[in-house]
């Protein structure tokens, strides 16, 4: 499985909601160098992460994400 490179320093608790912004580095890709906001990334397990690009399909890097503060409710 992919997971999306995350920048030194950021960590994940397992299982929870954030609010995060990644960033395309794909120089052969559109988006290269361009960041984006994520209103509920979900952390999964911790450490498999994967944010991917809508243009070029490959990982994009977490650069920062606050957890949210109350959690979504999601049915």
């Amino acid at each position: 499985m992919a997971t999306s490179p995350i920048v030194d320093g950021l960590t994940f608790i397992p299982a929870m909601y954030y609010k995060a912004t990644a960033e395309d580095t794909n120089p052969d890709c559109e988006n290269y160098e361009q960041t984006f906001d994520l209103a509920d990334l979900y952390s999964n397990n911790g450490t498999n992460i994967l944010v991917q690009c809508g243009l070029c399909g490959q990982p994009m890097t977490v650069t920062s994400a606050t957890i949210l503060d109350p959690q979504p409710e999601y049915s």
